[in-house]
Order: C-alpha cells, then structure tokens, then sequence
C-alpha cells in the first residue's frame, strides 16, 4: 500500500542559525493534517493551518542597544558596489523585504564607501562627507549622518588591492536579512592599516546588527574619529555605541545590535487555501475540509499578516496522498515429495465490493478471494495481488514465495586444514587426521534420519543435523553417502568423493657436521614421491627450494653461537608439513700472527719472546720446536713457525717468523789477492759483519809493523798491498776493535795467511 507524501508540519522560515546563531525566533505556519499523513479510501480531508508569530515586535520609534557575540555574515556578498570608488553615496540599491527605520518604511536604500546605509535616497550618487572630525557626537543635524546606519562612519578608502564592498541576502521570509560588507578597505592616509565591518538588517524583526571584525585607528587623520550607531532623519534622535560617538578607538570581532522598542504592534492574520499545482481556491479560514474521493496531490496555505510596521505573507504546503483501496495477503505453505500446495488468505480493505486477481507467478491465475494453488515444481515464485473498489484508486500487494523442495539433501566434507583454492578440493584430508562432515541439506518438514557412509565399510546414523567426524585409515579414493528421510517418509540422497593423502616424509644426511668457515657441506636428501613442493633453509638467510641433494657453503660465524640449524620441509597439501633440522657446527680459522722477521745476538743481546700477538688466548698451540705454549722464548736465529687449531679441532692456521743473526763478526783466517774476484780482501765487512757501530783494524807484519790500518764500517778491508806493493806470502797478525749496535765493545786478535 502506498502511504500518503504529506509531512503534518511544514516550517515556512528557516533562520539559518548556524550563520546567525544570535538571529531572532521566526514566524511560522503548520498545516496539521490526519495523523500519520494517511487518508482511508472514500474518507474525506481535513486540514488546520497554525501560525506562530514571534513576540516582542516593537515599533521602530525607539530603540535599544546591546553587545552580543561576534558571529556575522560571510563578510563577501555576492553583489559588489562601490568597487575602488571612494567617499560617495551608491546608486539605490533594491531592499529585499520592506524594512522599517525610525518609525517609516523602506523598500530601498544607498551604500556609502565610508561605512554607512542610508535611506535619504536623494544622496544616491552624491559625495558622502568623510571630515567627521569637525562633526562631534551624533546626532548631527545634517546630510552625512541623518537617516543613516553608521557601521561605523570613518574615512576609508575602498580602492586599496583586495577591498571590496558587497551586498547580499541571506536566509528564507520571512526571516531573511540584507548583508552589507565593507571588505579588506584599507584606512585614508594609513593605508597600511585594514578595515572590515558589515550591517545586518533583519526582516520581520526589523532589527540591526553592527559586526566588526576589524577596525584599526588612524589618529593622524581627521583626528581619528569614527562614529557607530543609529540616527534618524531629521537628524534630533541617535542611539551610539558607548564611547564609540566621534572618538578615537578601535575595535576586533566586535557586534552591537540595535532592537525595536517601541509600542508593539496590532497583527491580524487572514488565511486562503490553494490547489498547490493549478492555484484554483479550494478555500479560506484556519481550517480546510475536501470531500471523497481526495484526488488533488498537494495543497498550498498562505496566510496574510497585517498591523504591523509592514505587511507580510509567507506560505507552506501539504502533500495529499489520493484515497485508494490497501491491498494484502498472507499464505501457508503445505509440503510434499513432489508438488506443494499454497493457502492464501486476502486482508484487503475494504473486503465488500473490491474485486480481486491474483498472478501465482506460474503463469496461472484466479479472482477468488482466497485461493489455494498447487505448484508442481519447486522454486521461487513472485505472486501478485491486485484489489479494486472504485472510486478509489486499485492497490497491488506483491510478495516473493519461495517453495523449496521438502527434503533435498547436500553435503559438505572439510579436511582439517583450510583448502587451497585451484590446488586442491577442498574435500581432501591427510592419512591419519580425522574431518568434519557437514550437512546443508535444504528441509521444511522435521527430519528422522541423518545417515552417513563413509565408503570405508563404516558408517554414522544421527537424529540431527550436526556436524560428524571421520577418520580414514588407509589412503585412497572414497565416495561418502548421505541419505536423510524425513516425516513424510521422502528421501533424498547427496555423495561426494573424499580424497584421503598420504602425509610428506623428508629426511637427508650431511657430509660433515662440523666445518671451518667456508668449507662446503654435502647434503643428501630422501623425499618421498608424493611431495609436491620441499624447501632448505640453512639458517643464515638463504633457502632453496625442490633442489635435490644441494650444497652450501657458510661464509661466518652465527651471532651468539657456532651453530647452523639446516631446515628441510616437504608440503603435501592438506597434510602437516614434514619437517626435520640437523645442527651443522661451524668454527672460524684461527688468526696466527708472530709478527715481523725479527733479528738476534748470540751471546750479546737478551732472549727474544715469541707469541701469537692476534691470538694470545688460543688453546691449542704447537710449535716447531715441540712445545704447546702460548709463547717460546729463543736465544739462536733460526726460523719458528706456530700452527693454532680452532676449539672445534677442524680449523687449523700457521704462522712464521725468521729470527735472523745480528751482531755478529766472522774473520777469516787467509785470504787470496791475486785478482780473481775470489777471496781478494781480508775481511770485508758488508759480506762478513752485521750491526757494527764502530770498527778499527790494523794489519802487523811478522816483524811488528803496522801495514794497514782501517776504520771504515763497510769497507772491503786489506788488498794485500802495503804502499801500493804486494806483500809475500805469510802470516800475518790482525787486531780488530768493534762496537756493535747494541753498544758492546768487542777486540778481535788473530792471524791471517795471505796466499797467492
């Protein structure tokens, strides 16, 4: 049935509050009609118009002032004036609704660039003053101030880049207002400082809002004055803002109003009733009544208010819903194995002399009143029923039967993991883990039997329809039955295949359990055939997956250990993952570092201390010389070499040093001068001497006479010759004084054999 479009209360005027949160209470007029909005076939209409006027509307001879908070108008209106024009009255600007000012109304009213609305309309166009200075409070008996609003009156100048000074209206009548903006004007001769100010006039209400956002001070021009307030025309009465009456001040987000006090006013109220589509008259007075049948869809009220400052009218609208018959049926369905049988029962209103016909939704009909109709196949069928009782207009009731079979069996097996779509049916299940079976079977009537056969010789019969598990103990293909039977003793059955897999199995061996850092470990898998998919993870990052036998190779040391869990996992799906780790132990080579070749003086210098310098601490050390210390001392040159084994005992690292002879002195006892680039000098230090600081050699004859004499450390030392002559084969005697570098001295005294 449809309902009727009409709302029982309609508000003419809209303030708008969240704009004007401090605007007045507006005038309004309600129709209240039947209750629900509902009008029953071959009833009759009646509706009330109910107007509510707000209180306290005074006259415009007297006022009141007061603050009230800053919340104003958008400070740009859609209608610019006085654009970059500055001290001039506006051409006459059109008053939205008929304003009241002072006791006289106003249809129209002038903007002038200084801040000020006027209503003497023969300033239109006219320069408008700007020296208030010489003026002193209002009210002022002359043509810059009389029948004016000032908002307030300074001298600015509108022609700065971005000043605007706007117009506009806002809101629904009766309660509209008029917007007047000053935007973003800079102020004369300190034109750096930014005014903005806009006045508000309130229809019906008739009163005056000042809202100021921001007006800076100019002191240094027209002795900075500016005037805020009201005045009338013959310039004797004016209502000011306190200390804002030709004086210096500024003021931020600042709003004053100014409301009627005067006698209020007589209001008389007149009503007439319209076709809202035709505006043909259907009547007049607070009340309406149309007779049946009600055809006409909406009506509109006005009502004509009169007495006041101003006559006003404002209008609202019922929405009529046309009389018609309410249409309705309920229905009982009767199951059977094969066909089902429907009882319909028709609560039309009214019953006597509405006609009806009825669609099944199966291509068959009937215009009795309760018809039963039998469905042969089962499904979902939309039946219509069409009730008639003129004059009121035909109503239609159509529902949606669904007629499901009485007894239709289905069932739904689920493994115990979730499936994976387009891998696997869900209908699969690992050996040895046990799945739902579930039933969505479709039933009207009580069911006696729920029978499952797994299809493995074994088999469950339940009395509800719950959810039953099963364990299959071989792997392999199964077809499960489901039988169920219901009260009527129909039966119906539903199979499906079960696929029960046999689980991963994954295990592998490794070369070696125990490797130095680089060192490659072999692994050998077995994965058993039905693995579809196997992964290694060797716990450093890196995993390869379906690769057999693999190696890998660990280039450090795990953090906080010296262990690599190797990881093999094969997946079968619906199966667990057969997963298994071996630990691979890893130690780094040992770090080995004698030092330097290093050099010694037997018999002369102190012992020298060996050690591994990068590794003082290692716990396996063996030396060339058969000792396991941490350190060796020797006293001999000679090369030493130390091998350290890491904790595992896999990682092994040498180190060696040569200690080479320092220090020392080797004579010879002959030489041979005879040219042949053998032997020719006797004692040549660079070749037989190491660590010499200072030498002295002198060469004795066997009759005590010195024949040579040397100091030279490098020197190739006696050629055999004295005075430029070969001396003869001999011995001769030698007496050497050194000092090494580690500052001991040493004399040497001997023979020498000089052959030929």
């Amino acid at each position: 049935m449809r309902r009727l479009l009409s709302i029982l209360a309609a508000t003419v005027c809209l303030i708008l509050l969240s704009l004007h949160s401090y605007a007045q209470p507006c005038a309004t007029l309600q129709i209240v009609g039947p209750p629900g909005g509902t009008i029953p076939c071959d009833s009759a209409l009646n509706l009330t118009a109910v107007v509510t006027f707000p209180s306290g509307i005074n006259n415009t001879t007297t006022y009141l002032g007061d603050t009230i908070p800053f919340n104003p108008a958008p400070f740009v209106g859609p209608n610019p004036i006085l654009v970059a024009i500055d001290d001039i009255w506006s051409g006459v600007v059109p008053l939205p609704f008929p304003f009241c000012y002072f006791g006289n109304t106003y249809n129209n009213m002038i903007v002038s660039s200084n801040g000020q609305i006027g209503f003497d309309l023969a300033q239109a166009g006219f320069f408008n003053s700007w020296a208030s200075a010489g003026f002193g409070p209002a009210p002022v008996n002359n043509n810059t101030f009389n029948n004016t609003i000032m908002g307030p009156h300074h001298d600015i100048l509108p022609t700065n880049a971005g000043a605007i000074v706007t117009w506009g209206v806002f809101g629904v009548a009766p309660c509209r207002t008029m917007v007047v903006s000053w935007t973003d004007c800079s102020m004369f001769s300190c034109t750096t400082l930014i005014d903005t100010q806009q006045i508000v006039l309130h229809e019906l209400t008739n009163i005056i809002d000042i809202n100021i956002k921001n007006k800076p001070l100019c002191a240094g021009w027209n002795g900075g004055v500016a005037h805020e307030g009201i005045q009338n025309a013959s310039g004797t009465v004016a209502y000011m803002v306190p200390g804002r009456n030709g004086t210096q001040w500024s003021a931020v987000n600042s709003a004053y109003r100014f409301t009627p006090n005067g006698p209020a006013a007589p209001i008389a109220y007149t009503f007439t009733w319209t076709n809202a589509q035709t505006g043909a008259v259907l009547g007049t007075g607070t009340t309406l009544t149309l007779p049946p049948p009600v055809t006409i869809d909406s009506v509109l009220c006005t009502v004509n208010v009169t007495g006041g400052c101003a006559p006003y009218s404002f209008t609202s609208v019922y929405h009529v819903g046309v009389g018609k018959v309410h249409a309705s049926f309920t229905y009982q369905k009767h199951y059977g194995c094969d066909e089902d049988t429907v009882s319909f029962n028709n609560i039309s209103n009214p019953q006597t002399g509405t006609t009806y016909t009825w669609f099944f939704g199966d291509l068959n009909t009937s215009t009795d009143p309760n018809p039963i109709h039998i469905y042969g196949n089962q499904g979902t069928y939309t039946v219509t029923l069409i009730a008639d009782h003129p004059p009121c207009i035909k109503d239609t009731d159509i529902q949606v039967i669904v007629i499901s079979h009485p007894i239709n069996a289905a069932i739904s097996v689920l493994g115990p993991n979730p499936a994976v779509p387009g891998v696997v049916p869900k209908d699969s299940v690992c050996l040895g883990q046990g799945f739902l079976a579930t039933t969505g079977s479709s039933v009207i009537t009580a069911l006696v039997q729920f029978i499952y056969n797994w299809g493995d010789g074994l088999g469950d019969t339940l009395t509800s329809q719950t959810p039953v598990a099963h364990t299959f103990a071989n792997p392999g293909t199964y077809t499960v039955t489901h039988i169920i039977t219901d009260t009527l003793g129909c039966k119906d059955t539903a199979t499906q295949v079960v696929y029960v897999i046999v689980p991963s199995y994954v295990n592998f061996t490794a070369s070696d359990d125990t490797i130095c850092v680089g060192d490659p470990v072999f692994f050998t898998d077995t994965i058993s055939a039905n693995t579809n998919f196997f992964s290694w993870n060797f716990d450093d990052g890196k995993i390869l997956n379906n690769v057999h036998n693999p190696s890998h190779t660990w280039d450090h040391i795990p953090p906080g250990g010296n262990t690599y869990n190797v990881t093999l996992t094969g997946k079968t799906p619906r199966c667990p993952d057969a997963v298994i780790s071996k630990a691979i132990e890893i130690d780094d080579y040992p770090i080995v570092n004698l030092g330097p070749d290093t050099s010694i003086c037997p018999g002369v210098t102190s012992s020298i201390l060996l050690a591994n310098m990068s590794n003082p601490f290692a716990l396996s050390n063996v030396w060339n010389t058969g000792e396991t210390s941490t350190s060796i001392t020797v006293t001999q040159p000679g090369r030493y070499w130390l091998t350290v084994t890491s904790m595992n005992g896999e990682c092994k690292s040498t180190d060696s040093i040569w200690v080479k002879r320092d220090c020392y002195l080797n004579i010879p006892n002959s030489f041979s001068p005879n040219g042949d680039g053998l032997n020719d000098y006797f004692l040549p230090r660079e070749l037989l001497a190491s660590g010499l600081k200072t030498f002295t050699m002198n060469i004795y004859n066997r009759w005590g006479e010195n024949i040579f004499t040397t100091s030279a450390v490098d020197g190739r030392g006696w050629d055999g010759k004295y005075n430029g002559v070969d001396q003869p084969v001999g011995v001769y005697v030698y007496i050497i004084n050194v000092e090494f570098m580690n500052n001991v001295k040493k004399e040497f005294k001997g023979n020498v054999t000089l052959l030929r």
